[in-house]
């Protein structure tokens, strides 16, 4: 919905800016004809090459807004970038026909009839070119067109020719007749550049390159601190005129199950969207991570190591053992006391926050509430039903690669 009300506040600028450069070629090529100053009849037929730029961004965005169809099941977005390519190659030929204009105004110099009319004609010109061009950038900027953006520095360029028709009308009504010449080579540079910097970046974005590479960097940072993520493998991102599409691999701490999948996307979404503007669609590719050692804990009765009485309440068990387990080997172990047992409110929530801060990523337990349950859930630690057969903490590790998982609390 955004992105729909983004084109059609682009496609509105550009239509407002066709018709002022309508009025500006005519008023141009008026006040040209009958004063004889052919810079000002050279202005007025590059301001009506501008008149057929800005409908041609018009044109684009108009199109963009259409919605998908069976053959452009992403959209019609891309005509913003066609349309940005084609205004970068009408800027170069304004360059060259600007430079071709200074070479015959060297070699021929025209004195200038009605040089007030004339000199007032160009002042305002530039000044209602720069207010085009400011109004066009802030509203391209705004949506993120980059055919309008493009179009906003072309008339951006414009000003400047109508300051070379200023200096070249002071010229003659000073006898200096070579100022013009001088200040269009100049600026024809600007242009050439301007116009290159442009088509090179239309064709980029064509060819699905992105970029802003620190967008990636921040992504990534950002979506691996997102709890759940173990990895960020792979972010592409491509734009198609104002919107962005984008695919993000990612590795999930246990198993990737639907609901965790579900929930981890439209944390991800909300992350991406926050750094990518305009993002229209997102495709998150899961994958289970792969747990080279679990971190376990179980409840127990007194603190006495492998030997420890297991408790099967979560929330009222005294102390938890916590220990690594690689393969079917223990590599350390430590029995911690449970802060929590002797809460009278939260103390199944206050008991899974203590153990997710000690890094426990599997928790082996008999009977567990649901607020509790809920907590380790969402936050990807893997719960596994305590054998009823098992005393000790060490007949529960025997038994740990055939013990069935909770998919709902208990109590």
């Amino acid at each position: 919905m955004v992105v729909q009300e983004n084109l059609l506040l682009g496609a509105n600028a550009s239509r407002n800016s066709t018709f002022t450069l309508v009025f500006l070629a005519i008023l141009k090529g008026f006040v040209g004809f009958h004063s004889g100053s052919s810079a000002l009849i050279a202005d007025a037929v590059h301001t009506s090459l501008d008149i057929f730029t800005s409908f041609a961004v018009w044109v684009g965005l108009k199109l963009s807004l259409k919605g998908n169809a069976e053959k452009f099941p992403y959209g019609y977005y891309k005509a913003d970038n066609l349309v940005s390519l084609f205004v970068s190659v009408i800027i170069l030929f304004s360059g060259i026909e600007l430079v071709h204009e200074a070479l015959l105004n060297i070699k021929n110099p025209v004195e200038i009839k009605l040089q007030g009319i004339a000199l007032g004609t160009a002042l305002f010109s530039a000044m209602s070119m720069y207010a085009l061009s400011q109004y066009k950038a802030r509203v391209g900027r705004q949506i993120d067109s980059q055919a309008l953006i493009a179009d906003a520095l072309h008339s951006y360029t414009d000003v400047f020719s109508s300051l070379i028709v200023v200096i070249a009308i002071a010229g003659s009504i000073l006898g200096i007749m070579w100022l013009d010449s001088v200040g269009v080579l100049l600026i024809s540079l600007m242009i050439f550049k301007l116009g290159i910097g442009i088509a090179r970046d239309s064709v980029l974005t064509l060819m699905d390159a992105w970029l802003d590479r620190d967008s990636i960097t921040r992504t990534r940072q950002n979506v691996a601190s997102i709890q759940g993520v173990k990895q960020v493998e792979e972010i592409r991102l491509r734009k198609s005129g104002l919107v962005v599409f984008g695919e993000i691999e990612i590795e999930i701490e246990g198993n990737a199950d639907l609901k965790r999948v579900e929930m981890l996307s439209e944390e991800i979404e909300k992350t991406v969207k926050n750094e990518v503007k305009n993002l229209e669609h997102l495709v998150i590719n899961a994958k289970p991570g792969k747990m080279s050692a679990m971190k376990i804990a179980v409840p127990v009765l007194e603190p006495e190591g492998l030997q420890s009485k297991v408790s099967r309440h979560f929330g009222r068990a005294p102390y938890f053992i916590i220990f690594e387990l690689e393969g079917d080997e223990i590599k350390s172990w430590q029995v911690n006391r449970n802060p929590a047992s002797g809460l009278e409110r939260k103390r199944g929530l206050k008991t899974a926050e203590f153990l997710k801060s000690q890094g426990v990523n599997v928790v082996i337990v008999g009977e567990i509430g649901e607020g509790p349950f809920h907590n380790l859930h969402d936050s990807f630690v893997k719960m596994l039903r305590m054998p009823e057969e098992a005393e000790d903490v060490e007949k529960v590790v025997e038994k740990v690669s055939g013990l069935s998982r909770l998919t709902s609390h208990t109590e």
